[in-house]
């Protein structure tokens, strides 16, 4: 297969009118600082130099609240389009994602730890239909997934996520942010993110803000990315979540 880079022209309008009504319904005070939850909302848009994605998901406390520990079901799904060289041609390509995990939450001190088992599905059109690549049509798989957080100061934070799959042959991605509280509420930082499958190895690092308070969060990122051909580019993400 030829060099592959996520793409699509008009991302931020798709990004950012796709997650507008969630924005709206997310961006409110925090009316209480001992907010007690069962269930969280998110959603948000990637963009790169070439692609456009957004998602959405939903978690829920089987056990206690979100604050304990306990049991965890996570459904999330999302849609994206990108693009590649391939033979001499632009190969246009549509993806969709869903998963359904089941997983467990428990706290180590200022540590937490989740880890998440399940099914995924992954779905992937060409046009035109490119013989080269195994990355295509949808395939169903296994999806695993280990999150952390931790406070290490009331100031400093840091988070890992890791995830891998078995569809189209075995996915990844790994997403690593570290953040200082100049206020409570607003955070400045880092993230560093590694992702892809049988066909396709990227990278990014960039800069973050991020504000939260006890009912959820909102961050957004900018930087730099690289794929495996050597293509290099920006990106910019979105990310808001709600806690209920």
């Amino acid at each position: 297969m030829g060099r592959l880079s996520w793409s699509s022209k008009g991302a931020w309008r798709g990004g950012a009118l796709g997650l507008g009504g969630f924005l709206l319904f997310i961006i409110q005070p925090a009316v209480a600082d001992e907010r007690r939850s069962t269930m969280e909302f998110w959603g948000g848009a990637e963009v790169n130099a070439n692609s456009w994605s957004t998602y959405s998901g939903a978690t829920i406390a089987l056990s206690g609240l979100l604050e304990t520990d306990g049991w965890r079901l996570r459904i999330g799904d999302g849609y994206g389009t990108y693009s590649y060289e391939s033979g001499g041609s632009t190969i246009r390509g549509h993806v969709g994602f869903g998963e359904l995990l089941l997983g467990y939450q428990h706290q180590l001190g200022s540590l937490t730890l989740k880890g998440f088992v399940g099914a995924a599905a992954e779905a992937h059109t060409l046009s035109p239909f490119d013989t080269e690549t195994t990355v295509v049509g949808t395939d169903y798989g296994v999806k695993t997934a280990l999150e952390s957080w931790w406070e290490i100061t009331p100031e400093v934070w840091t988070s890992l996520d890791l995830s891998w799959s078995s569809v189209h042959g075995g996915t990844y991605a790994a997403h690593a942010r570290a953040g200082y509280r100049i206020k409570p509420e607003l955070s400045l930082g880092v993230e560093g993110t590694a992702k892809g499958n049988a066909e396709y190895d990227g990278g990014r690092l960039g800069a973050l803000v991020r504000f939260s308070w006890s009912g959820g969060e909102i961050a957004a990122s900018t930087g730099a990315s690289i794929d495996r051909s050597g293509e290099t580019g920006g990106y910019g993400a979105l990310h808001a979540l709600y806690r209920y």
